[in-house]
């Protein structure tokens, strides 16, 4: 097989876990509270991950004492924080609505780089983030933009949205150092270890999950292998064949993906969510100059 056709199969595989992620936490959120479903998830992903670690054998880099200044707060912020937020939000809002609103975060990380790190953006990408932000707008509000009533649901996904895209700018800003696969596993190992303590605190884990279904555990089973660990580690593969540029791209796809699990489920998408889902994907577009996809290409006619 073409090397090029298997990264591009990693990189669509890596989508469809992070677009059926929604699927599953929606299905589940019903059986166990936030913090106990998100505890095991990453229990059983911090698994893998050193299964992995041990698989690959490699020396890796040696971290510093002050790298631990940087891992901790992102641990919890984007392991910890992001978790909690983003299984309430799927307690009380659907899987796509979640989706949509999570495909607005590679455009926030940018506004936050402005914002925080003096990042310059030109017109065609405002012009995109614009177009995406309104796509979400009409998807939290039904359709009805006039009423402007959110669920608390999509208010959590947004809040989800924030901390994820101020977890990736502060990766990028202060940890650019420490390899991606290094940084995913400490990170997480971090978060995990918040997650478990904050869910023994506030919750009866152990009483919960003896008490649920086992195809509950077999959902987080599977936002742990394939949504936590494969789906980075596919990604990670593919940007580093092509690029970030290119990879990017797929990354729309994410939406489609959940939108796709919910229709094999029998759950048909309403008109605003598929409007929405139009204006997001044209504005992600937009703003990394990909406007020609959007427009219909001229046939040349030779005379």
């Amino acid at each position: 097989m073409n090397p090029l056709t298997v990264i591009w199969a990693l990189i669509v595989l890596s989508t469809l876990f992070w677009g059926s992620n929604f699927n599953a936490a929606h299905a589940l959120a019903s059986d166990l509270p936030a913090l106990t479903a998100a505890a095991e998830r990453f229990a059983l992903a911090v698994l893998v991950f050193l299964l992995f670690r041990l698989w690959a054998g490699k020396p890796e880099s040696r971290l510093r004492w002050r790298d631990a200044g940087v891992l901790i707060p992102l641990g919890v912020l984007g392991v910890f924080g992001f978790n909690y937020a983003f299984f309430v939000a799927l307690q009380t809002t659907s899987a796509l609505n979640a989706a949509l609103i999570m495909a607005l975060s590679p455009l926030v990380s940018v506004l936050l780089s402005v914002v925080l790190l003096n990042a310059r953006i030109n017109r065609a990408q405002v012009a995109g983030i614009v177009l995406a932000f309104a796509g979400v707008t009409l998807v939290i509000t039904g359709g009805h933009v006039s009423q402007l009533h959110v669920a608390v649901g999509d208010l959590w996904m947004l809040m989800a949205c924030l901390v994820w895209s101020l977890y990736s700018v502060g990766a990028k800003r202060y940890a650019p150092q420490i390899p991606p696969m290094q940084f995913a596993r400490w990170t997480v190992s971090i978060g995990a270890g918040v997650l478990i303590a904050a869910a023994l605190l506030l919750e009866t884990p152990l009483t919960t999950l003896q008490q649920v279904p086992m195809q509950t555990h077999g959902l987080l089973l599977y936002m742990a292998i394939c949504g936590s660990v494969l789906a980075y580690v596919f990604w990670l593969k593919g940007v580093h064949a092509i690029g970030p540029d290119k990879a990017a791209i797929a990354f729309n796809l994410v939406p489609v993906f959940t939108l796709l699990v919910n229709l094999l489920l029998g759950t048909l998408p309403e008109a605003a969510q598929l409007a929405g889902l139009v204006m997001v994907l044209a504005g992600v577009l937009v703003f990394n100059g990909k406007l020609a996809l959007l427009l219909p290409t001229r046939r040349r006619v030779q005379v």
